[in-house]
């Protein structure tokens, strides 16, 4: 019986190559490759009903922020040197099955795909290590990193509050919101929104009104 993969990176050419590595195999079919940003790729997932989805962290947190990852199907998240820490977030927050390391074999790549779609967990030691021991520290230290104004600034954002609510809180511009969100983005090693609330989740009460 065959293993149907569903192929979702941010970036087209990637994803095409890693067709062709495993047009070959007569156990694993492409049952289809998603165009990134497509809004309706969410509702397609339902309908082809993959046994392993293969995504990086933008495809993950972009195209699949509001959907169950649980419900969906067994995915496995390409390390494209996106950070420790972020990559140890998603497997806590997305359930994702598998990790597979941007230095990753094609043979090493099937035999994931194999474990994964058997019910398996895929995931290397360094970063099973990092979920057990570095985590608390990582957050510390990139906790440590940002300014005071950073640091309320991401308190709100994990509230859920609004770029121009946020501005309008602190006293500032919505532009300069802005310009703190770059920085924050840059010292904390993370890419959108999504990753930045789940950081502000472990790190901070937000239950409260101020830090």
């Amino acid at each position: 019986m065959s293993i149907n993969v569903v192929v979702a990176f941010s970036n087209m050419l990637f994803s095409e190559g890693i067709c062709k590595l495993l047009e070959n195999d007569d156990e694993i079919k492409i049952a289809d490759v998603l165009k990134p940003g497509t809004e309706q790729n969410s509702v397609k997932l339902d309908s082809l009903s993959p046994d392993v989805i293969l995504v990086d962290l933008t495809t993950l947190y972009n195209t699949f922020a509001n959907i169950d990852t649980a419900k969906k199907g067994r995915f496995i998240l390409f390390d494209t040197d996106c950070g420790r820490e972020n990559i140890v977030s998603a497997i806590l927050t997305k359930k994702i099955n598998g990790v597979l390391l941007g230095h990753a074999t094609p043979s090493l790549l099937k035999k994931s795909i194999r474990a994964v779609a058997k019910g398996d967990i895929w995931i290397d030691k360094s970063t099973i290590k990092t979920i057990l021991y570095g985590i608390n520290a990582l957050n510390k230290d990139k906790t440590a990193a940002l300014s005071d104004k950073e640091k309320k600034v991401v308190h709100m954002i994990g509230q859920g509050f609004r770029n121009k609510e946020v501005a309008v809180k602190l006293c500032i511009s919505e532009s300069t919101v802005k310009s703190h969100l770059r920085n924050i983005f840059r010292k904390l090693g993370i890419n959108n929104r999504s990753q930045l609330i789940t950081f502000a989740i472990k790190n901070y009460d937000i239950s409260g009104s101020s830090l």
